[in-house]
């Protein structure tokens, strides 16, 4: 990596990287934590100071980057916090010892947690990371498509940061207009990629589409891995087609749970030939949502 900013399946291994490359100390070096998600990925930014040199001293992690949505991901904080010495499950040991009374809270909490995990995984633990699994990547320029300098950047990028991870893939890359499409596979893999809601792959997707993107020129850039975003989009389209169908049988609206900016598309798109309804947005931010309504 450039620019001051190193990869690694976690944080550790991030800053091991950035050390080697600069011969010091990892436990010198001063930086934030651009990205950290759990489950096999981070990005961290050396601070540096006169001349470009790193800044030494004690470690900071006070800049967690902007999370794939736009906001700010406190994720890597807790992430870090975890692999240092595992803090919070010390405290959680010392509470069971005073009465147990968590543990059966907690238990409540595992039945929640677990229907979750049936939607998408978002309180389940992150698959584990195949030790001896592959780490060659053999990404092609799909057939009859030429990349742009932008679209050969963003491919180029993504492999750096793959092989950093140690992750091996393979597939192709295609470019239309604005958009560079990556479809990925991997056997060994590929649970990773698309645990929690595709965190990490949607994490590699911002992380592309911010760094090759300049002030001129924004390119968008969508990855889908042995077809993972492919299914999950048309199961999206597929709900709001039944919805849809109910609220034209009962007359009556009907409202989705929130969705972000890429899944109300898909779902304008999905209805929008569709006889006797029609789509309203409503909410803001993360909150904001689909009403289906009946004409």
């Amino acid at each position: 990596m450039s620019n001051g900013t190193y990869s690694g399946r976690n944080i550790d291994v991030a800053l091991q990287n950035a050390a080697k490359a600069l011969g010091v100390d990892a436990g010198d070096i001063q930086y934030d934590v651009m990205a950290g998600q759990g489950g096999g990925f981070a990005l961290i930014k050396v601070k540096s100071g006169g001349a470009g040199a790193p800044v030494l001293g004690q470690e900071s992690l006070s800049g967690s980057g902007p999370s794939p949505d736009g906001g700010h991901d406190d994720a890597p904080m807790r992430e870090a916090r975890e692999d240092r010495g595992g803090r919070r499950d010390d405290r959680g040991g010392r509470r069971d010892d005073r009465g147990g009374r968590r543990d059966d809270r907690g238990g409540r909490r595992d039945d929640r947690g677990g229907r979750r995990d049936d939607r998408g995984g978002r309180r389940g633990a992150w698959p584990d990371v195949p030790s001896d699994g592959p780490t060659e990547i053999q990404i092609v320029v799909a057939e009859g498509v030429t990349l742009s300098e932008t679209g050969q950047a963003a491919l180029d990028l993504l492999i750096d940061l793959l092989t950093e991870m140690e992750y091996g893939v393979e597939g192709t890359v295609s470019e239309s207009k604005d958009r560079v499409s990556f479809e990925l596979n991997s056997d060994a893999y590929g649970e990773v990629f698309v645990a929690r809601e595709m965190g990490l792959l949607r994490s590699l997707e911002y992380l592309v589409e911010k760094i090759v993107s300049d002030g001129d020129r924004r390119v968008k850039v969508s990855m889908d891995i042995n077809g993972a975003r492919a299914q999950a989009d048309e199961d999206l389209g597929q709900s709001a087609r039944d919805l849809a169908q109910r609220a034209i049988e009962e007359e009556r609206v009907y409202k989705m749970g929130p969705l972000d900016p890429r899944g109300r598309r898909l779902v304008h798109i999905a209805l929008r030939e569709m006889d006797g309804v029609t789509t309203e947005s409503e909410g803001e931010g993360v909150f904001r949502r689909i009403c289906i309504i009946p004409d």
